[in-house]
């Protein structure tokens, strides 16, 4: 699945650009106003936003405050005509995690797209379908949150680590619920299943394989 960026830019010929240089590694969404892009941002976030500031139906400084009053991880690369200090200022202290003046070189803005993706992305992990977010304590499929508990998160990121390598039961009871845990060992089992339903509820496949008499699996 490739990776999404959404462009907010209504020149033509700048568009066309983005299209070409970003098409065959990203799968790149170009919007000419602010309303059709909050609009698709606000029902599919993607991993990067390039915005301009000059646009047709609103400032693109007041489009970053939206974003930022409820969202502030998502990247945001300011593209502007305006290159003077103030307005490069302001777009930072608004939220822009970086700013460019046009005109601009093409391959810059490539580099400063990757730096972006690359340090947004420390603390996500991808593994088959699974997006997991480990500073949030978060999982989801495409755009569909699973909604986990911090168990059930706990349980995920341990199996998650080992894809493919089925753990012992007593390994993942250790891990998830300490060397202390006294419970029943069901509690595993039906944290599975629950995490299993999530997982299935999300649009993903069952993923987590049983091996009778040793323990789970995340396959991939």
């Amino acid at each position: 699945m490739k990776t999404l960026i959404y462009a907010v830019e209504d020149d033509e010929g700048i568009s066309e650009l983005y299209q070409g240089a970003f098409e065959g590694d990203y799968e790149i969404r170009i919007f000419g106003d602010g309303k059709s892009f909050l609009e698709a941002f606000w029902a599919q976030k993607p991993a990067l936003v390039i915005l301009d500031i000059m646009l047709p139906d609103m400032d693109g400084y007041a489009i970053l405050q939206q974003i930022r009053e409820k969202d502030a991880r998502t990247p945001v690369i300011v593209v502007s005509a305006k290159s003077d200090e103030m307005s490069f200022v302001k777009g930072l202290n608004k939220g822009a995690d970086d700013y460019m003046s046009k005109p601009f070189s093409l391959l810059e803005l490539m580099a400063r797209v990757k730096a972006n993706l690359r340090r947004a992305n420390v603390d996500i992990g991808v593994v088959g379908d699974l997006i997991i977010d480990y500073s949030n304590y978060t999982a989801r499929i495409g755009d569909k949150d699973l909604k986990l508990t911090l168990k059930e998160f706990n349980l995920l990121k341990v199996l998650a680590a080992n894809p493919n390598v089925t753990l012992p039961r007593e390994e993942i009871l250790n891990q998830v619920w300490g060397t202390d845990f006294f419970g029943e060992s069901r509690t595993l089992d039906m944290h599975v299943v629950t995490l299993r339903e999530k997982i299935r509820k999300a649009g993903g496949k069952n993923c987590i394989g049983t091996v009778r008499g040793v323990g789970y699996r995340l396959e991939i």
